[in-house]
């Protein structure tokens, strides 16, 4: 079993569904649904995590799942081939504004191990942006959805929220990065890091708050995000360099997931 859920996590099919899971939730706020675009990020993401995870290891650079890549080699390469296939054949479906929003996140994803993440402050940002458009802005663009004041802050709170739970991961890969990538828990340190998480779940909030307010956003959803926003808190408070691989690759990853049920629950229940 223990094999089973480590293939599962370090072969970046989890964290697929943690994204896949966002872009559902998304669905959920915007009343919104394509499968194309689902299927799309999914098989994307699972390309892009596999294609970093492959270039890092080919440069020598310490990784936490260096061990385990170089022991499964075949079935990573495997994977990253039918993401990379999957993605592509599902690319020429989509409209040119969604065709030209795949194409700077996917120029983003490809630098990110090549440099990108090496300038100061730009890891999580990156990582956010991406995470933004796949999981929302594709959905937006695809379905023609109305880039009105709400819709904005629903991408706004999305930003925030992905940057709030990655910064964990940097206080995971402290030791493991180097001091001169300036990360924020480099620069800030662990508890200011954790700080500053949490600060960017409130302002999230803040924002969903007053979308229920403007009644863009119903009450059940509201208390969905909140339960969401208050689990993330806590992972976050607990995240510490000594955690375990599986409390960050698996607890913090299914944030994501959460969310998503989250939502589904309150439609389900009011």
């Amino acid at each position: 079993m223990k094999s089973i859920i480590r293939f599962f996590v370090f072969s970046n099919i989890f964290v697929a569904f943690c994204v896949l899971a966002l872009v559902l939730s998304s669905e959920v706020l915007l009343g919104a649904a394509n499968y194309k675009i689902s299927q799309f990020v999914f098989f994307a993401t699972l390309f892009a995590y596999t294609f970093q995870r492959i270039i890092r290891l080919s440069k020598n650079e310490t990784h936490i799942r260096k061990e385990w890549l170089e022991h499964n080699k075949t079935a990573v390469y495997l994977i990253m081939i039918i993401g990379g296939a999957m993605s592509l054949y599902r690319f020429f479906n989509f409209q040119i504004n969604t065709q030209i929003a795949i194409i700077l996140s996917g120029i983003i994803s490809v630098l990110y191990p090549f440099g990108l993440r090496k300038i100061p402050f730009t890891k999580i940002f990156s990582i956010a942006i991406v995470w933004t458009i796949s999981t929302m802005l594709l959905l937006i663009l695809e379905n023609n959805v109305l880039l009105n004041p709400s819709v904005i802050l629903h991408l706004i709170s999305r930003f925030l929220f992905v940057l709030a739970i990655t910064i964990p991961f940097d206080i995971r890969d402290l030791k493991f990065d180097n001091q001169k990538l300036k990360t924020i828990p480099i620069v800030l340190g662990i508890e200011k890091s954790k700080i500053l998480a949490i600060s960017f779940l409130l302002l999230a909030f803040w924002v969903y708050s007053y979308l229920f307010v403007a009644e863009t956003l119903s009450l059940p959803h509201l208390i969905a995000i909140l339960i969401s926003f208050f689990i993330a808190s806590i992972l976050i408070i607990k995240s510490t360099q000594n955690k375990r691989e599986i409390y960050f690759s698996c607890w913090v990853e299914s944030l994501s997931i959460f969310f998503y049920l989250f939502l589904t629950l309150s439609s389900l229940m009011f």
